[in-house]
């Protein structure tokens, strides 16, 4: 029987079970995403530093914390302080890389398996393009490069579980005291009881207090998928979605989360379509599509149907806001920025007073 006295499935006892047996092989994984941390802490694997500033933005679980909202907020603030910055990018399934080329096309971004070849090719572009501020997108457990920030998204929904296989995590969280900041994502969508249980085992984790940061997505418009025309802005997009009937296509790493802020707006969702995270989209799934109720997808499964799909479909798009913590998190992006001021400055004054004496 179940904690509420129903009974359990087959298919449930089965998982129980299965995870139970797994549980063996996640401490060999943790044990090995321990060592091999260890390795390179202690010069026994190597690593380099890029030529500039360098953030890694990443997470302890094996995806869907809102890393892809996230690094377009820090993309659009370095942009604001008038910086250059370069993206590597593991890029699993070319969606993340479409999105980023369409919303920051000055952004350098290179994708592949090997981030310290796309930093070299980052670094070989020409100096007026060349990137001043490197971003590590999914790069806490990437530690081939060495970063001067580790930001890490813990999501509020799922903070913590087993390793892989058993669960969904590539670490621990006593992984997060090698972070310098760490945001709870998904916040508004648990209690504030919930949060604080959160926070309380990331300060003993951390051993430390850490600064409350939190914050989630929040709807910033409607989109034809067809054709990427806008159908509703930020502030009509809510309009749009109350009280309409919808069905829901999405290959992401937390689906149910999309599901939440569509019927949060007030839509009814009448079905809904998964594949897995990264997934391409064949032709039978693109075909599943046809029908009188319409589709929303998220942005990162436009950019791969676009031109693909019949007008009723429509693409869910997203950014980020903090919900608290927004000065702390700004205050770490300036110290990341720190650096290449000064090195801006540092000709002006040396041509302003070649020999050094103005004082």
């Amino acid at each position: 029987m179940g904690a509420q006295g129903k009974p359990i499935s087959l298919l449930s006892r089965f998982l129980i079970h299965l995870r139970l047996l797994l549980i063996p092989l996640a401490a060999l994984w943790w044990l090995v995403a321990v060592l091999r941390v260890w390795a390179y802490q202690r010069g026994f694997l190597k690593s380099l530093h890029p030529a500039g500033p360098t953030v890694s933005i990443g997470n302890i679980s094996a995806g869907g914390t809102g890393k892809t909202p996230f690094l377009f907020w820090m993309l659009s603030e370095l942009e604001k302080r008038s910086v250059r910055c370069g993206v590597l990018s593991r890029g699993y399934g070319g969606d993340e890389g479409r999105m980023l080329d369409a919303r920051f096309p000055n952004v350098a971004l290179a994708e592949g398996a090997d981030r310290v070849a796309g930093m070299h090719r980052l670094a070989a572009l020409e100096q007026d393009i060349a990137p001043e501020v490197y971003l590590l997108d999914d790069g806490f457990q990437h530690q081939r490069l060495q970063r001067d920030f580790d930001f890490v998204l813990v999501d509020a929904t799922q903070p913590f579980g087993l390793c892989l296989p058993a669960g969904n995590f590539r670490e621990s969280a006593s992984s997060l005291r090698r972070a310098q900041i760490i945001i709870l994502t998904r916040a508004t969508q648990v209690s504030e009881a919930s949060r604080e249980k959160i926070w309380a085992k990331i300060d003993q984790a951390t051993q430390t207090i850490q600064p409350r940061i939190e914050g989630d997505v929040f709807l910033s418009g409607i989109f034809t998928v067809d054709d990427g025309r806008l159908i509703a802005d930020a502030c009509a997009a809510a309009d749009w979605l109350k009280g309409r009937k919808v069905r829901l296509a999405a290959g992401i790493g937390n689906p149910e989360s999309f599901r939440s802020l569509v019927e949060h707006e007030g839509a009814f969702v009448q079905s809904t379509h998964w594949l897995k995270d990264h997934a391409p989209w064949s032709d039978a799934d693109v075909k599943g599509l046809d029908g009188l109720v319409p589709v929303l997808v998220t942005e990162k499964d436009g950019v791969k149907l676009r031109g693909r799909v019949p007008q009723e479909v429509y693409e869910v798009r997203v950014d980020w806001r903090f919900t608290q913590g927004a000065d702390a998190a700004e205050k770490r992006l300036d110290e990341v920025v720190l650096p290449v001021r000064a090195s801006k400055i540092e000709p002006l004054w040396a041509a302003i007073d070649p020999g050094g004496d103005a004082c």
